[in-house]
Order: structure tokens, then sequence, then C-alpha cells
């Protein structure tokens, strides 16, 4: 959503969903690596990281090497846990919980895109 993958407007078909990469099942083995998607309208560079059960824990770490390092860039997270199954599940019954969790992952992104503009 935030550099244009997935839409904001309307949930998106199973195909365009599920061929995110990253997205889902599949981003829970990308355990502590940065991963590069894109920059958004206001040219922010915008990553995914993977965190497992660890969100909080890596919301603090980041937060700390910006503070250490001196860059007051700021650290933006949308926590997507919601989202990754960590279970291996058929493609319908995955696109299934992410259509119904989706307009949560929206409401997300809308929220850390209003803090950056800020």
């Amino acid at each position: 959503m935030h550099v244009g993958i997935l839409p904001g407007e309307y949930i998106p078909n199973k195909r365009r969903m599920l061929s995110v990469p990253y997205f889902g099942a599949k981003y829970a083995s990308y355990f502590g690596l940065f991963i590069y998607m894109g920059i958004d309208e206001i040219y922010n560079e915008v990553y995914i990281l993977g965190t497992k059960n660890n969100v909080s824990v890596i919301t603090n770490e980041l937060a700390s090497v910006d503070d250490i390092l001196h860059m007051n860039e700021g650290v933006y997270c949308v926590n997507v846990s919601a989202f990754d199954t960590c279970i291996s599940l058929p493609a319908q019954f995955h696109y299934m919980l992410l259509k119904k969790r989706y307009n949560a992952l929206v409401k997300a992104v809308r929220h850390i895109k209003n803090q950056i503009s800020v």
C-alpha cells in the first residue's frame, strides 16, 4: 500500500494479494532481514523487516540505533504480525484470512503515513 504494491481503496483479489513478495506466511522466514520495497509518494524509502513474534523488541532496537547514530530520521513501523500466519495454509484459506484482516492493515498504514507527513 505504502509504495503502491497493494491498493488502499479496495481489497485486492486473491491472485494479486498472494503474489506480493514477503507478504503473509512467506514473510516470517525473513526474521531480522531488511528488505527494500520501494519509495513512497514523498520519497521515503520503505523497507520491511521480518520480526516473527518480536515486534516490540525490534521496534525498540531500531529507535535506539536511530538515536545512537544521531540520524534523527525517525523510525516508523507498521505491525503486520496479524498477517503472518506462521503456519502453512492452502492459498484459499490464507487469502480468506488476509482478506478478513485487510482493512486493519489499510488503517495501520494510513496512521503511519499521517505521522510521517506531520
